[in-house]
């Protein structure tokens, strides 16, 4: 749908085994769409939710492998549908959109040069009322999980990708509860937050590809900075020749950090086949955080016989 970038498809992406949740949500300019979902893996049960948003074109089930692809026991995966509205990128023809986008790509040019990103800045190119709106769907969403699911606030994480991620980002500071983190993908992040919810020190992981025709890296450092600026705690990684989309390093990087979140607070930890499966790196920090002194430890057979004793 060009000149508009799509959200992340990949080929043998697994379907959502929800149907359609109805959420009661109050009047909107544009009603939003279907809600995919995917239950814990191995049958877990449901201790943590992630609520993944969207691209610009994309819909729901274009993100919805990902609970099948990171396999991390207890989370519930939700998928939300943005309203169809028109485009002004794509000559006004109706898309599904967060919000309106005046043109891609983002100019960067006076980005780079400014601190941060303003409302003056961003005003040039999105519609600031679907983003409130936006917003307002999204923590509803985690009010529902709340209310209805009994998921504490602790153990959910919102986030997104491109403009989904600028909603995730937006209702993740806005929100009145303390959540345990927010996924930011190839999107941008700046001083038009009004910032008033809970989230304080809230963790944040930023992912972004160098080579972006849409949103620029320059967008991703400048949050970065930003949110860093303001207290929380950023997580910031880059990828080298990856555009408007996302690697499977970078997803591998998301999953490490919605894991070491989602424990942290109390949520599910890896089941043990996967676990064994780390590198020896990464299972060595796996034990750590779990409280396991692997002093001593200098192959991957001695770091396998302190997992067991985890389970």
């Amino acid at each position: 749908l060009a000149p508009c970038s799509r959200g992340l498809r990949l080929s043998g992406v697994g379907k959502a085994r929800g149907a359609r949740r109805k959420v009661a949500t109050m009047s909107y300019a544009y009603p939003f769409g279907k809600v995919y979902e995917t239950a814990p893996v191995h049958n877990s049960n449901h201790e943590a939710t992630v609520i993944m948003l969207h691209g610009l074109g994309d819909t729901g089930e274009g993100w919805s492998f990902t609970g099948q692809q990171l396999q991390i026991p207890g989370v519930k995966w939700l998928y939300p549908t943005a309203p169809t509205r028109p485009i002004s990128c794509n000559m006004g023809m109706a898309m599904p959109g967060w919000f309106d986008i005046k043109d891609l790509p983002l100019d960067a040019t006076r980005i780079e040069s400014a601190e941060e990103v303003s409302k003056e800045d961003m005003d040039k190119h999105i519609g600031e009322e679907g983003v409130k709106d936006s917003v307002k769907y999204c923590l509803e969403l985690v009010k529902k999980e709340i209310e209805v699911a009994g998921i504490p606030p602790e153990k959910i994480i919102l986030g997104g990708f491109s403009q989904g991620g600028h909603v995730a980002a937006r209702a993740a500071l806005e929100c009145d509860v303390k959540l345990a983190g927010c996924v930011v993908l190839s999107s941008w992040v700046g001083s038009f937050f009004g910032g008033n919810g809970a989230n304080s020190a809230l963790p944040f992981f930023v992912g972004h590809g160098d080579a972006d025709p849409m949103v620029p890296v320059a967008l991703g450092q400048k949050s970065n900075a930003f949110l860093s600026k303001l207290g929380h705690d950023v997580t910031f990684r880059t990828y080298r020749g990856i555009g408007h989309s996302c690697s499977m390093e970078e997803l591998d990087d998301m999953k490490d950090f919605l894991v070491q979140r989602l424990q942290g607070s109390g949520g599910p930890k890896l089941a043990f086949e996967e676990a064994s499966q780390l590198s020896v790196g990464k299972l060595k920090k796996y034990l750590v955080e779990a409280g396991v002194d692997v002093t001593g430890c200098l192959e991957k057979s001695d770091l396998l016989e302190k997992l067991k004793g985890l389970y």
